[in-house]
């Protein structure tokens, strides 16, 4: 049964004149009499008395006609709540980022962006380089938030995938400080330095393993603490467990408090630039807004 066919028979009802429901139904008097057969073959009764004119309910349209109108109603009402959920959804963009990108990077960010474009709705997913990458690739995000440096492979189809740099940053060596506030650690401490290490899988640990490379540190880092998000490893050093590589917006505010000092040399610090991806297979209007505005800053 079609919802048709329940607009028909209560366009019927109400004028009982085929001709003049047909028009007001805006098609032929042939298909409307044929859409009106097909309601009455399913309901298995005639469900008009066409022996007088105008035509009238049988008993058994008397008793479907509140059944007609309650599912139309309910189908229209649901109907309209389905586009209105539907155009709310489109105006949210949806965006996986990197852990640290997530929480020191994006509010920012999002706040310059939506001085431009006004208010942005967003919904923001942290994940390791792995799921940001399967959620742009699967189709589950907008956009992902990921940061970039050629020792590191990442998203290589440009045509499908392309990107924005839309910012650089810094790994750089920090630690904790002392009650004088000079560092508790430094890159040519004699000895062992205990190092609070990212996963060596994750994108971050591979830069990490760039800056110790750089610095020749490979028999001076002592691993004490590992763990995959920059915020866990800033804490560890914060408390003065160790020595740690950072990316320099992550602990920009530590760094100007006096919190954590920086203790590398700036020609050992590798540039990682922000990347922002897209899928060129999710198009509507409020993507493509933000993606121009991306590429133009």
């Amino acid at each position: 049964m079609e919802i048709d066919w329940l607009e028909d028979f209560l366009a019927l009802e109400t004028a009982g004149v085929f001709a003049r429901s047909a028009d007001a139904r805006n098609i032929s008097q042939s298909a409307f009499t044929r859409r009106i057969k097909n309601l009455e073959h399913w309901a298995g009764t005639p469900l008009f008395d066409r022996s007088v004119h105008p035509v009238v309910l049988t008993p058994a349209g008397k008793a479907f006609k509140q059944t007609a109108i309650d599912t139309v109603k309910a189908l229209k009402l649901s109907q309209n709540d389905i586009r209105d959920l539907s155009r709310r959804e489109a105006s949210v963009l949806d965006f996986v980022a990197l852990h640290t990108l997530a929480i020191s990077f994006f509010p920012p960010w999002l706040t310059k962006m939506s001085s431009h474009l006004g208010p942005i709705k967003t919904r923001l997913v942290a994940e390791n380089f792995s799921g940001c990458a399967e959620a742009i690739l699967n189709g589950s995000a907008d956009f992902m938030l990921c940061y970039s440096h050629p020792s590191v492979p990442t998203i290589s189809d440009e045509n499908r995938y392309p990107s924005a740099t839309i910012a650089q940053d810094k790994m750089i060596a920090v630690s904790g400080v002392d009650a004088s506030g000079a560092p508790k650690f430094r890159l040519d401490d004699d000895g062992q330095i205990p190092y609070l290490s990212f996963s060596p899988d994750t994108f971050l640990g591979r830069i990490s393993q760039v800056c110790i490379e750089r610095c020749k540190l490979g028999e001076k880092l002592s691993t004490i603490y590992e763990n995959s998000v920059a915020e866990a490893l800033k804490s560890a050093c914060l408390e003065g467990q160790g020595l740690a590589f950072l990316p320099a917006e992550a602990a920009k505010r530590e760094l100007e408090d006096g919190l954590l000092c920086k203790v590398g040399q700036t020609e050992f610090e590798p540039t990682i630039d922000v990347k922002l991806y897209r899928s060129i297979e999710r198009s509507r209007p409020e993507l493509e807004r933000f993606w121009r505005l991306a590429n133009d800053n």
